[in-house]
């Protein structure tokens, strides 16, 4: 259980990337569908242990920084074991954020999935480019 709080911490620091943004619609540079879809192809590759390729093709350059292969072999595969084997995505909302400081928009997405042991929520965002560019699990 430790290690559970341990990922978390880590993936609370990495989630502060869209945690300094406004909530609002999804932008227009944006497609709702290809976004989903997006965040799916990012579970799925998590709940494969797929690191190297989660952070290489779909991470931008901040995240790859904050969250590489290592840190999510480490730190994020003991939880994903702990949660049991992947059933279903049961919920999905798509907004939009803004950095404040930036004002480079994103597209966020809140993803409900059930596993064996229990349910749990991703929230991933994506810039312009479909990049994640935040990751939470909680």
């Amino acid at each position: 259980m430790k290690k559970f709080f341990a990922a978390l911490g880590v993936l609370l620091l990495v989630g502060g990337i869209t945690g300094c943004s406004r909530s609002q619609e999804l932008p227009d540079d944006f497609d709702e569908n290809e976004v989903k879809k997006a965040a799916e192809e990012v579970i799925d590759l998590v709940n494969a242990g797929e690191y190297e390729k989660l952070t290489e093709e779909k991470w931008n350059a901040q995240l790859k920084t904050a969250l590489p292969a290592e840190k999510m072999s480490e730190e994020i595969q003991p939880v994903i074991e702990e949660l049991g084997a992947f059933e279903s995505i049961e919920n999905e909302a798509v907004a939009g954020g803004e950095d404040k400081d930036t004002e480079q928009e994103f597209a966020v997405v809140v993803v409900k999935a059930k596993y064996e042991e229990r349910k749990v929520q991703f929230t991933i965002s994506f810039d312009k480019n479909m990049k994640t560019a935040g990751f939470f699990i909680k």
